[in-house]
This record gives C-alpha cells, sequence and structure tokens, in this order.
C-alpha cells in the first residue's frame, strides 16, 4: 500500500508534483510554447502509461479522459 493512500494526502502529492510544470507553463513566451509544451507533456504521459499500464491501460486511460 502505498504512503500516500491516506485521505487528503494524494491531492497534496498531486500539488506538489505540479509545481514544477505550473513553472513551466508560466515560462512560456506565447500560444506556440504553450502548445509545445503540451505536445510534450502528452507524449511523455503516453510513454508513462505505457509503461506502468502497458498499452492496454493506456488506451483505457485516455479513452476515460475524453
Amino acid at each position: 500500500m502505498s504512503k500516500y493512500i491516506r485521505e487528503g494526502e494524494v491531492a497534496e502529492r498531486m500539488a506538489e508534483l505540479m509545481e514544477p510544470i505550473n513553472k513551466q507553463i508560466l515560462m512560456c513566451d506565447n500560444r506556440e510554447d504553450l502548445l509545445m509544451l503540451a505536445c510534450a507533456m502528452v507524449t511523455l504521459v503516453r510513454s508513462i502509461f505505457d509503461q506502468e499500464l502497458g498499452e492496454d491501460g493506456r488506451k483505457k486511460m485516455f479513452k476515460d479522459l475524453v
């Protein structure tokens, strides 16, 4: 069982993990930079899902997002 399972800690940990990403978003100078960052993030997310959940798990995660 993960040490982050306790109530409230998951959201807190997620916010902590998002801090550097939010800083990167603020560094974007224009729409093109923001879209490039988003594309890079989607590519990385796909790789993470494939690695951790497998292709079927990744497809389910993306399907559930829509």
